[in-house]
């Protein structure tokens, strides 16, 4: 059986992420913290930053849950943020660059987040991709795509990966509030999303 979790390098990390020129105003925030939540790239012609349907959402579930112990950023300023609407099946997260020191623990929340307030069963498809960082280890893409009554093989490789990277040293984090940009911005399809929109 083929795994649904696959790991490898990944090229697009924090300083490929930060040399994209997004979320300027905000640029030693974004440099700094725990959570980075990144856009697609070169979605489509005219499109060239988006991030998937309830980024939003997503990333207050995941401030609410960390404040005070991580912080938390979506690069993207305000008049830059674009969220996709497309209306599949398929629940799609954006890319999340994270330290390993709390992987595990964003692993976790995201797999509460997708049964209890995205309500996914089994059937259901899912696809996720987390990049896991720090100082004295690689930037290592853990990529989950298939059931989600398989997500928590996610789990278990996050949580493996986190224990290999804590075993060649110590690694700082910072705390500070989570900055999610506002979401009355038009939609790569037209629309404008809403901070309070759930998947139909």
């Amino acid at each position: 059986m083929i795994s649904p979790v696959e790991i490898s390098a990944s090229e697009q990390d924090r300083p490929f992420w930060l040399s994209q020129g997004l979320a300027s105003k905000n640029a030693d925030e974004v440099a700094a913290a725990d959570i980075l939540i990144v856009p697609l790239k070169d979605f489509r012609e005219g499109i060239p930053f988006a991030f998937h349907q309830d980024t939003i959402a997503v990333a207050r579930f995941l401030g609410k849950a960390l404040s005070g112990k991580a912080s938390l950023e979506v690069l993207a300023d305000d008049d830059e943020f674009v969220e996709l609407m497309l209306h599949s099946a398929e629940f799609r997260f954006s890319t999340i660059i994270v330290s390993y020191l709390i992987a595990p623990l964003v692993v976790g929340l995201l797999t509460n987040y997708l049964y209890d307030v995205l309500k996914a069963k089994p059937g259901d498809s899912v696809e996720m991709n987390l990049i896991v960082e720090d100082q004295q280890c690689r930037s290592m893409k853990v990529n989950f795509k298939g059931d989600a009554k398989d997500f928590n093989q996610m789990a278990d490789k996050v949580g493996q990966l986190s224990r290999e990277c804590a075993a060649l040293g110590p690694a700082t984090k910072a705390n500070s509030t989570p900055r999610i940009p506002a979401s009355s911005k038009a939609s790569a399809n037209g629309q404008v999303p809403s901070n309070d929109r759930k998947k139909q």
